[in-house]
């Protein structure tokens, strides 16, 4: 919806014009504020003038088509005017008028163009509150194209010059576009800027800089006192107010509820290194942390007993369990005695409680990832290899979901089980025994004399392969030996063997595997001082350790991320996000094996 816009104008009435008066119109100033007169009356009359007389009646029209909320006759009685032709501030009210009628019709890059019209880089001729209605304009124009960083600045030049009672919304405004900036985009900005842009940049890329709501807040109290006269001082944004209040409701007791006896025990014993290493270094660097007390799930036999023993100590929050079971029967609770984040995920099916998030290491993030990725590198047909365990077909529907959903194309899916049965199904999936006898019949004509190649299926681009070690080991020497080597094969990380000890991985060169930042970058500001204590987190049991980490720093964001579901952690497990459910998910790195090992290969643009 458009928002009418009357220019100040005085001057004589139309109906004199109409009536034929000696002293025709030759400025902005000689049109009268308003009539009740036609558009075509007006339009008549400047068939009756010509030259300067008749383009300013014509734009009188444009004016009164605005002021009627008619955008569709603003720009046709636009187009009988030249602008070229017209004194300086009429080319301001023809640009003007051009940009709002463009905007209400829909066509922002339109209006934009019009307010980069020459005639509007020269506004100190115009009235204040008509300047800083033009800046409004083009801030509005710029976010409708997508360009919320210039949109932003546009508001902060004008912010001092707006009346009281309009600054307030115009700080949600500037907060508002910056938020839907990209933070690379933010950082190179926040590198130039000075003054009361730098403070706002910079208060912008607090929240996505900083992993834990108590770094946050550190910062902003930082910030506060480098830029002491910022507007966002005295009248902070929503976000700002928020993240403020967020920090002052956090919990001052926590559980962490794992299976430390059993099966589980290891796993739990990772876990609890991991959180508790996050929880430290914050303690580091002299942030105030919860207590946490340690519950092993294994002693209890109804989860809702362990709730009454939590709350009688004092706790308010809950991380924990891991063991699925116990999740889902958290998941078939009406409602929880404590916010939780569990470990693990119950059935998607399941409707959770309110106050219950997920958090795990499940296939099906990789699985979605591998998606993305193809998806990124071009591919829109692709064919499924999965296992047939639980986790294979787990991996093998969240894929498809997510590559459908993209508009993606699906043109087979086998199910793969023993290793030597692999080449069979390879071969029934490319087609290539097709292939074949359509070249024995080219030969039965020509003669044995031609040779012609076997070629796979041409409509399959790539393939998404949920499979284990042994079975990944067939994958790559099959499609070489049915004509398809240069396939590209996406795989979760299941399908390489991670080693402290750095083994090769034989026959899988040039897969391209899903792998946690943790373990393929080793760039974690913890990852250092975790594997100097717990060699094994440079192995396969870091994906745990990361887990635990990330936990620490999910559960500190967690309010956050269910109130603003655009943020984003860069955490040890991927870049995680929180959707409605309140189930994590993880988007992956990437890498790919080179003489047997696995190395990075580019990440997507990061937000």
């Amino acid at each position: 919806m458009f928002r009418m816009f009357r220019l100040p104008l005085a001057g004589l009435i139309l109906a004199s014009l109409i009536a034929g008066c000696s002293a025709p119109p030759r400025q902005l100033a000689d049109l009268p504020a308003s009539t009740d007169a036609p558009l075509s009356d007006i339009l008549r009359q400047a068939e009756r003038r010509s030259g300067a007389e008749a383009n300013l009646l014509r734009l009188h029209a444009a004016q009164t088509a605005w002021n009627r909320q008619q955008p569709e006759e603003v720009r046709r009685i636009l187009a009988l005017i030249p602008q070229s032709e017209l004194p300086l501030d009429q080319q301001q009210r023809f640009s003007e008028l051009q940009a709002r009628s463009e905007m209400a019709l829909g066509q922002p890059a339109a209006a934009l163009r019009a307010l980069r019209h020459p005639s509007l880089q020269q506004l100190e001729g115009l009235a204040p509150a008509s300047q800083v209605e033009i800046h409004l304009l083009r801030a509005e124009a710029l976010a409708a194209t997508g360009e919320h960083l210039k949109a932003a600045q546009e508001r902060m030049f004008i912010h001092d010059l707006l009346p009281n009672a309009d600054q307030q919304q115009n700080l949600s405004a500037i907060w508002q576009q910056l938020n839907q900036v990209p933070s690379g985009k933010l950082r190179e900005a926040a590198a130039l800027a000075s003054g009361e842009t730098a403070g706002w940049l910079s208060l912008a890329l607090i929240q996505r800089e900083h992993g834990s709501l108590d770094l946050q807040v550190h910062a902003l109290q930082q910030w506060q006192k480098q830029y002491p006269d910022h507007p966002a001082v005295q009248s902070p944004p929503e976000g700002v107010t928020r993240l403020l209040e967020l920090h002052a409701q956090r919990p001052r007791h926590l559980a962490l509820l794992l299976p430390f006896d059993g099966n589980l025990a290891s796993a739990a014993d990772a876990l609890r290194d991991g959180f508790l290493a996050a929880q430290y270094n914050a303690l580091g660097q002299g942030l105030e942390q919860p207590q946490v007390s340690l519950y092993d799930s294994g002693n209890y036999a109804d989860l809702m007993q362990f709730y009454r023993q939590a709350e009688a100590d004092g706790v308010q929050w809950v991380i924990g369990p891991l063991d699925r079971q116990q999740v889902a029967r958290l998941a078939s609770q009406p409602q929880l005695p404590l916010p939780t984040l569990a470990l693990n995920y119950a059935d998607g099916a399941t409707t959770p409680p309110p106050g219950l998030f997920q958090f795990g290491l499940s296939p099906e993030d990789e699985a979605r990832s591998a998606a993305l990725r193809a998806w990124h590198d071009g591919h829109r047909q692709m064919a499924i290899l999965a296992s047939q365990e639980d986790w294979g077909q787990r991996a093998a529907r969240a894929f498809a979901e997510q590559w459908q959903a993209m508009g993606g194309h699906l043109v087979g899916h086998e199910t793969i089980d023993q290793p030597s049965a692999i080449a069979n199904q390879i071969a029934d999936l490319l087609r290539v025994q097709e292939s074949e006898r359509r070249n024995q019949r080219i030969q039965s004509v020509l003669g044995d004399g031609v040779t012609v190649q076997p070629t796979p299926r041409a409509e399959l681009e790539a393939i998404f392969l949920a499979a284990n070690p042994l079975q990944a080991r067939q994958i790559k020497p099959t499609l070489v030996f049915q004509y398809a080597g240069d396939l590209p094969v996406y795989a979760t990380s299941h399908a390489y063997r991670l080693s402290v000890h750095g083994e090769p991985n034989p026959d899988i060169d040039g897969l391209l595997v899903a792998e946690i930042p943790w373990l393929l970058h080793n760039s974690d500001p913890l990852y250092d001082t975790v594997v100097s204590s717990w060699p094994a987190a440079a192995g396969p049991m870091g994906r745990l350790y990361a887990m635990g980490v990330d936990a620490q720093r999910i559960f500190n964001r967690l309010l956050q991320m269910q109130e603003h579901p655009e943020t984003r952690i860069h955490g040890a497990t991927g870049t995680l996000s929180l959707d409605p459910s309140g189930r994590v998910r993880r988007e992956l790195s990437w890498g790919q094996i080179v003489d047997g090992q696995l190395q990075p290969v580019g990440d997507l643009a990061p937000w």
